[in-house]
């Protein structure tokens, strides 16, 4: 019997052997080449997509870095300067109110009674007193001054709620008369008196915040000067006030410089970004800088307008114009972003630095971080194909060993994940970089290592994606709820226009454009029976959500108080006590209030510290009516005030407004003023109140140019009509 060959090369049976093992090595070969292919191809795709994810990320996250760090410097360099600016303006209106009525005692001093004046004593250090002192012994002795001045001490109240209200932004607040007497009010007595205890002359006129407020003709403030009576650095302002063309008094106030760079050293972002404040005139007010182009120099004499670098120089110059900005600047031969802010009420301009490189730290450690992944990465899958290749020789050898059908089934194992994974990887776009390990990769070899590895970069990219919109989506709630606020104070406000439709007697209309998002200003009017009408417009002396309350308060007073009955005055009496309870903030309020009875046209008005309200006459013609002014509400409790009246004929008007709308300027402080209200009302006439109150807002906003409004603007028109019975009557007195 024949032997059986282990190996026959011989006959048929050689040939199908032979056959086989050709085909058997061939698939074999073919299954090793193409899977090592196609892992390259993976290998070589996962490392091209870590770099396009690379470049994505470095892209996005440079851009987004820069606009946030823009944003978050401008919002705080700006909300740094308005609120500066606000304790400015706050300093200018209060000490604006007090010379109402520095000016309303020295026009009418028959309404004034002379009180007791005291000269400094040593007993009232501390505490805020009334003192008198005086340039010289000549006008210690001058009758008429003390007279002045004894009528002027009845604003005693008003003055040391100025300095008290305001903590070290107002430390005194004088009232200085031309013939060199002051009537002081601070805690500082002592300071006042000499070694002996005689009193220290004192000469206004020499001082600087006297002579600028002169040259000026108008509230200024000084740079920083020495403190006459305190060894300390502080800015001073001033405030003249003319009767008949002539200078009258001067009105003094001040506050400490260190109060001041404390608020703006404050403001800094990041471990190494400053704040600094410059004047008009270019003088550094405040640098925490001890050396180089930005040191501070103790006499403040420093014009950085005078600098060589051209730089700075350009990013001073754009920053003086009053507008909040970004920019860039060498600054001792370090490159800093710059975000500024005007604080128009001093003339001054504030200034935040950020060195780039601070800046750029994120963004730079950030793709430090994602080339280390990428390196990595790339390491892992090199790994992975040296593996995978040493892993697929070894099978084709056992394949080669083990059989034709064997490698057949075992090649589909190992190729199918990473089809699969190929496909995925090539779905991925810019926008979403999201990849799971499934379970067709949890093979237990380098394919899932691979894969855990995709999936580790993907939650990296998609944590980073959700960390921005979360940021974004904080920032339009806080404007949602702005929104909300600004919609409930207006539909506290009388919206529905004519609001008397049947009545055929008068015809109203009123607006309010709020500075902020809410404001201070509001407007009423309601029928106390059918045949009064009360009209109110008020003034807080505040803006925000702290004044919006505050109106919302005085607003249900008034009106309730009306509805009781009573005179304009006996309702400012009633109403300004009640404010005036748990008033802790000191804040206050000017109301005009009229009540018009409908039969007969006569208007009884009462102004409690309120702009001057213009009248439409027979003529056509709109004139302001100066009328008697009473104390603001919420200040001085028991206060009195006065009624007059005004007796408005058929087609006769009234117009009353808030400061806001003759103080609204240009980009240049240029005001509006009331010869241009006047101007604009007479354009407008013979319209109705409707057509007339848009007309005045159109002229101011085109009067304004742009310009951010600093206040709220309020305006209410009443135009009489008449009777029918009233109408007759006239009609038979004029025949």
């Amino acid at each position: 019997m024949e032997k059986t060959k282990l190996f026959p090369l011989k006959g048929l049976r050689g040939k199908i052997f032979l056959l086989c093992v050709v085909l058997v090595i061939t698939a074999s070969l073919a299954f090793a080449i193409i899977g090592i292919l196609q892992l390259r191809d993976v290998t070589r795709l996962a490392v091209e997509t870590g770099n396009s994810q690379n470049t994505a990320v470095k892209q996005i996250s440079h851009e987004t870095l820069e606009q946030l760090t823009r944003e978050s410097m401008l919002n705080a360099i700006s909300l740094s300067a308005k609120n500066a600016d606000g304790e400015f303006w706050t300093m200018q209106h209060d000490f604006s109110i007090l010379a109402e009525q520095v000016r309303d005692v020295l026009e009418h001093p028959e309404h004034y009674k002379e009180r007791e004046l005291h000269v400094p004593d040593k007993a009232n250090t501390g505490d805020y007193a009334l003192q008198l002192i005086f340039a010289d012994e000549k006008t210690a002795a001058d009758g008429e001054v003390l007279e002045r001045l004894g009528r002027l001490a009845n604003l005693e109240p008003l003055m040391r709620e100025i300095v008290r209200g305001n903590d070290d932004y107002t430390r005194d607040c004088y009232i200085s008369l031309p013939e060199g007497a002051t009537l002081a009010m601070d805690p500082f007595s002592d300071q006042k008196l000499d070694e002996d205890g005689n009193v220290r002359p004192y000469d206004p006129r020499v001082r600087p915040w006297y002579t600028a407020a002169v040259n000026k003709g108008d509230f200024c403030f000084t740079l920083a000067v020495h403190s006459f009576y305190l060894d300390l650095p502080e800015v001073e302002y001033g405030y003249p006030i003319y009767l008949d063309g002539k200078l009258a008094a001067v009105l003094q106030g001040s506050t400490r410089l260190d109060v001041i760079q404390e608020f703006v050293a404050d403001v800094g972002i990041g471990d190494s970004g400053f704040s600094i404040m410059i004047s008009d005139e270019g003088q550094l007010v405040y640098s925490p800088r001890k050396s180089g182009e930005l040191r501070m120099v103790n006499d403040m004499s420093t014009d950085i307008r005078n600098t060589s670098n051209m730089s700075l120089l350009t990013l001073i110059t754009e920053a003086q114009a009053w507008e909040s900005g970004f920019g860039e600047a060498e600054i001792d031969g370090e490159s800093y972003f710059a975000a500024y802010a005007g604080m128009p009420t001093a003339g001054w301009t504030q200034i935040t630095f950020v060195p780039k490189a601070e800046m750029d730290r994120p963004t730079e450690e950030l793709l430090a971080a994602m080339d280390e992944i990428g390196a990595e990465a790339e390491k892992t899958y090199s790994a992975v194909f040296r593996k995978s290749s040493r892993l697929m020789i070894g099978t084709v050898i056992l394949l080669i060993a083990n059989a034709f059908l064997t490698a057949v089934s075992f090649s589909g194992k190992i190729l199918n994940p990473i089809n699969i994974m190929t496909r995925k990887i090539k779905g991925l776009t810019g926008e979403r970089f999201e990849f799971k390990v499934e379970d067709v990769y949890r093979t237990g070899d380098e394919i899932e290592v691979l894969a855990e590895t995709f999936e580790r970069l993907s939650e990296q990219m998609e944590t980073y994606i959700q960390e921005i919109l979360a940021m974004t989506a904080e920032k339009e709630r806080v404007s949602t709820e702005l929104a909300i606020a600004a919609r409930i104070q207006t539909n506290m406000l009388p919206s529905v226009f004519p609001p008397y439709p049947e009545r055929s007697e008068f015809e109203l209309f009123a607006s309010m454009s709020p500075a902020k998002e809410v404001g201070g200003d509001f407007y009423d009017f309601f029928l106390i029976d059918d045949d009064h009408l009360g009209i109110v417009i008020a003034d807080v002396s505040d803006k925000g959500v702290p004044a919006a309350l505050f109106m919302m308060s005085a607003k249900i007073i008034l009106n309730y108080r009306a509805q009781l009955g009573g005179t304009p005055a006996e309702i400012f009496a009633a109403a300004n006590n009640l404010l005036c309870q748990n008033n802790a903030s000191m804040m206050f309020v000017t109301v005009w209030l009229g009540i018009l009875e409908i039969s007969t046209g006569r208007l009884t008005c009462s102004s409690a510290g309120h702009e001057y309200p213009f009248i439409r006459g027979r003529d056509g013609v709109f004139r302001a009516f100066t009328d008697e002014h009473g104390p603001v509400l919420g200040i001085l409790e028991k206060a009195e005030y006065m009624d007059y009246e005004i007796c408005l004929q058929a087609d006769d008007a009234i117009f009353v407004y808030t400061d806001g709308v003759p103080e609204a300027c240009t980009t240049n402080r240029e005001f509006y003023g009331l010869d241009r209200l006047g101007n604009a009302l007479n354009r407008f006439s013979d319209e109705n109140p409707v057509i007339l109150l848009k007309g005045v807002k159109a002229d101011v906003d085109a009067f304004a140019e742009g310009a951010k409004q600093f206040d709220d603007m309020t305006m209410l028109c009443l135009r009489y009509r008449g009777t029918e019975e009233y109408k007759e009557e006239n009609k038979d007195a004029e025949g």
